[in-house]
């Protein structure tokens, strides 16, 4: 086997002094994501309620409403959106998918980052909600999103569909990135992408050129190790893994993408393959804002006590309003 060391981007997988203080003094609050989707689904609740306490509720100059949306079958999907209040007029909106490996996480989940979103970067968040894995495999979730992506240009949820950016994290990435693909081949114009600490690719079909060696290097990181994925996979289950909507790092042409944003930790897992991305976005010439934070695990923000987890949120309202202020 290759030298596991062979990852260009090694060094970004050292430890952090932050991190390392943070689980000496707390290893407790940093489970492993295996097990039965039950046992996963629990890890994921513990978090989020953690995380949850530990943050003040962000209820001014906001309003929530929870809606439901149909999918492709009839099936009642359901949306949670945020509008910023007094909002009258269609403006800015941001699509968002939440993570959890297709299996794990619901509305509540990024309830506080888009309460955050909406607030500070002063645009409408239409926060999706879609059916998990394994009860529902690839690609019902993936359709569920797009139904919703389809549907919101609604008048009612005050969206400018010429302000139209799409977003999510970890699994929610992947299909940001996949569903941005689409758009893109349906002459949909989006204002841009969010993909933070995005999966792209099926381990099974990782390119040999390209030196994606972090799965193998972290393969035993904090809360996301390799055996999380191979388990993620499994329960999403393409029935073939090289299928661009399941590994968009493998697409032909990256060429009049949209605009994109990308977070990535260096001391995840899926850390190669999210550069690989960044590096075929930047080769076909899409504009491309990078924020790698080296030493950190995969989804470190749901420990908001850390400052880089602060640092990682107020990097991505920055990015919110230098995507919405951009000339098109």
């Amino acid at each position: 086997m290759a030298d596991r060391y062979n990852s260009p981007y090694h060094h970004l997988g050292n430890p952090y002094p932050e991190w390392v203080e943070f689980y000496t003094k707390q290893p407790d609050r940093v489970p492993q994501l295996v097990g039965s989707p039950k046992e996963m689904r629990d890890v994921m609740q513990f978090l989020k309620a953690k995380a949850t306490s530990m943050v003040p509720p962000m209820e001014d100059g906001i309003t929530v409403q929870n809606l439901s949306y149909p999918a492709a079958d009839g099936a009642q999907i359901p949306l949670r959106l945020y509008t910023p209040s007094g909002r009258t007029n269609p403006g800015p909106a941001i699509v968002y998918i939440h993570g959890g490996g297709w299996t794990l996480g619901d509305l509540e989940g990024e309830d506080l980052s888009c309460r955050s979103m909406c607030l500070h970067a002063d645009c409408v968040v239409v926060s999706m909600d879609y059916r998990l894995a394994p009860e529902h495999q690839f690609p019902i979730g993936l359709e569920d999103v797009w139904a919703a992506v389809t549907i919101e240009n609604a008048a009612h949820i005050l969206v400018d569909v010429n302000c139209l950016i799409i977003g999510g994290s970890s699994s929610g990435g992947n299909m940001a990135a996949v569903l941005a693909h689409r758009a893109r081949d349906r002459g949909i114009c989006l204002k841009g992408q969010i993909l933070r600490i995005p999966s792209v690719c099926h381990i099974d079909v990782y390119p040999p050129n390209l030196n994606l060696w972090s799965m193998e290097e972290l393969k035993d990181a904090p809360l996301l190790s390799k055996r999380s994925m191979e388990l993620f996979w499994s329960y999403y289950n393409p029935s073939n893994p090289a299928n661009p909507d399941a590994s968009p790092l493998l697409r032909e042409s990256f060429a009049g993408l949209a605009p994109a944003y990308v977070q990535i930790a260096g001391m995840d897992p899926l850390r190669d393959e999210g550069l690989a991305y960044v590096d075929k976005l930047q080769q076909a010439n899409v504009q491309v804002k990078l924020d790698v934070y080296p030493g950190f695990p995969h989804a470190f923000g749901y420990f908001p006590e850390l400052p880089s987890a602060r640092t990682l949120e107020r990097d991505l309202l920055k990015a919110i309003r230098e995507m919405i202020d951009r000339e098109t």
